[in-house]
């Protein structure tokens, strides 16, 4: 998988295969009545996914997450980075940065799923996993919200402006 001392990837690490679901009655209720707010969570967390692609959708250190499609929508829950791997950049540096800065980040979805121990639990087929690895090696992303977090984004954007490549 990745090294074990890593806290980014172990944080994230799938073991063995299941998952873990108990909702109770009150968390029903809360989602029922939080259900009612969604339309004006998503609209905020789409206006700041607006605001994020304005400030990275020319940066070609990174890759960033775009709608594809006229009509496709995104509800925004996080913002995903890839660091380019043409760009010379070491992703290393990009979280260290991040560390530094408390801005809280995490793996892609636990990145490359077969690079997990889980894996040997499966009877699977490798069809094509380059994507995969990029996503695992280069990726992370950081957290949207349901309420105006422009500022954070203005922060995280100023963050990472000087990161230059390291060849």
């Amino acid at each position: 998988f990745n090294r074990r001392d890593d806290d980014f990837y172990e944080a994230y690490r799938f073991i063995l295969p299941g998952y873990n679901v108990r909702p109770t009655e009150l968390q029903g209720a809360v989602g029922k009545e939080q259900l009612k707010k969604l339309r004006g969570f998503i609209n905020t967390r789409i206006a700041n996914a607006v605001h994020f692609t304005g400030l990275f959708k020319d940066d070609e250190r990174f890759i960033i997450q775009r709608p594809v499609g006229p009509d496709s929508v995104s509800s925004s829950f996080c913002f995903t980075m890839i660091v380019n791997p043409k760009s010379g950049v070491d992703r290393g540096r990009v979280l260290q940065r991040l560390r530094e800065a408390e801005i809280e980040h995490r793996i892609i979805t636990g990145g490359n799923f077969l690079r997990h121990d889980v894996i040997k639990y499966f009877d699977y087929e490798v069809t094509r996993s380059s994507n995969a690895d990029i996503a695992h090696d280069y990726g992370f992303f950081v957290g949207n919200h349901p309420i105006d977090i422009r500022a954070e984004i203005d922060y995280l954007h100023k963050t990472l402006k000087d990161i230059t490549p390291t060849r």
